[in-house]
C-alpha cells in the first residue's frame, strides 16, 4: 500500500520507469537494427547504451552524501549487467532478424 498510488503520483511516473521506457526503447531499436540487415555491431552497440543508461544513474549516487567508494562487489555488478545487456542485446537484434526472415518467406 506504500507505492506511488497511495502517495498520489500516478503509476509509472517514478525516475526510475523513464528509465526503463529508455532501456526497453534501447532494445526495439536494436531489433529494428537486425530487421533492417543492420550490421552485427549493432547490437553490442545497444547493449553499451543500455549500460551506460543504468549504470550513469547508480554513478551519480555515489556521489552523493554519504559517500561510497567503489567496490569490488560493485565491479561484479557492472560486469555481470554488461553481460546481460549484451545477451538482451544479441537476443533482440536476432529477433528482428528471424521477424524479417520470416515475414519475407
Amino acid at each position: 500500500m506504500g507505492g506511488a498510488a497511495a502517495q498520489g503520483q500516478q503509476a509509472g511516473s517514478e525516475p526510475g520507469s523513464l528509465a526503463a521506457m529508455l532501456e526497453v526503447l534501447t532494445l526495439a531499436a536494436v531489433a529494428a537494427a537486425g530487421y533492417a540487415d543492420a550490421p552485427w555491431w549493432s547490437a553490442p552497440l545497444g547493449a553499451g547504451a543500455v549500460t551506460l543508461w543504468a549504470w550513469w544513474r547508480k554513478v551519480r549516487l555515489l556521489r552523493q552524501h554519504p559517500r561510497v567508494p567503489f567496490s569490488t562487489k560493485m565491479t561484479a555488478y557492472l560486469v555481470v549487467s554488461i553481460l546481460i545487456n549484451l545477451g538482451f542485446a544479441l537476443g533482440s537484434y536476432l529477433a528482428g532478424r528471424l521477424l524479417r526472415g520470416w515475414l519475407e518467406g
